[in-house]
């Protein structure tokens, strides 16, 4: 359970982040489209699903039985998160108005989350 709120922390983390650099419309929705994946085009749902998400790898991914299986799903989680990420940030011309600190706050926090979940699945168990 302990893994299981370590993932809803760094998914509530990430999806307030992205909302912020969202900012109500003005900004853009790329940094919540990595944190919620293809939630983040559906905002009411992206608020929960995000959390709810990354909860749930933290949870399953260190469960698999092999380290291929567990090392292979943390990849795909990052492919599914990064994709729709990088197509909203090289779509919208908002991107390149972030604040560089305030995106480096989230890249870094992103790194983190990623680096959480490879630390938890290639660890012994």
């Amino acid at each position: 359970m302990k893994r299981f709120w370590l993932g809803f922390f760094f998914g509530v983390v990430l999806t307030v982040e992205g909302i912020a650099l969202a900012g109500v419309g003005h900004g853009s929705y790329a940094p919540l489209a990595f944190a919620s994946t293809v939630f983040a085009f559906f905002p009411p749902a992206a608020l929960v699903a995000g959390s709810l998400l990354w909860a749930l790898y933290f949870l399953v991914v260190p469960s698999l039985d092999r380290a291929w299986q567990r090392i292979t799903a943390v990849l795909l989680v990052i492919g599914i998160h990064a994709t729709p990420s990088f197509w909203v940030a090289l779509e919208d011309p908002a991107f390149a108005r972030i604040s560089l600190q305030a995106l480096l706050i989230f890249c870094v926090t992103s790194l983190a989350s990623v680096g959480m979940a490879m630390f938890m699945t290639v660890r012994k168990q």
